[in-house]
């Protein structure tokens, strides 16, 4: 009737006997999240390095902004946690679409329909 397995009920049990109608409540309302790994100066200090670079066509990747950040700051991250690092900055992981080793411009040009 309730949709909850038998452990997942016995949780909810419990959770409300020891807390009450407390411990009933959506946990997650008070769960802010990971902690920030950098400081507002210094992922305005990466975000100006990586538009530097991308103005110059330097693309990072992942690995790079890990290095960076473990080089200049000092502090170790998961290559997930650069990726929002990067979107922070107003950039998002992405690179071109691989091309086809064989593929022909000029075939390729006159198959598209000229509308």
């Amino acid at each position: 009737m309730t949709q909850y397995s038998v452990s997942g009920a016995r949780k909810v049990l419990h959770r409300y006997h020891t807390l009450g109608l407390d411990g009933l409540g959506d946990g997650r309302a008070d769960n802010l999240g990971a902690p920030t790994v950098l400081t507002e100066a210094e992922q305005q200090q990466f975000a100006a390095r990586l538009r530097g670079d991308f103005d110059q066509g330097i693309v990072w990747s992942g690995k790079m902004v890990q290095d960076w950040i473990r080089e200049h700051f000092g502090k170790t991250v998961y290559l997930g946690r650069t990726y929002e690092f990067m979107r922070l900055a107003g950039f998002s992981p992405q690179r071109p679409r691989p091309r086809h080793v064989g593929g022909n411009e000029a075939d390729q040009e006159a198959f598209k329909s000229k509308s």
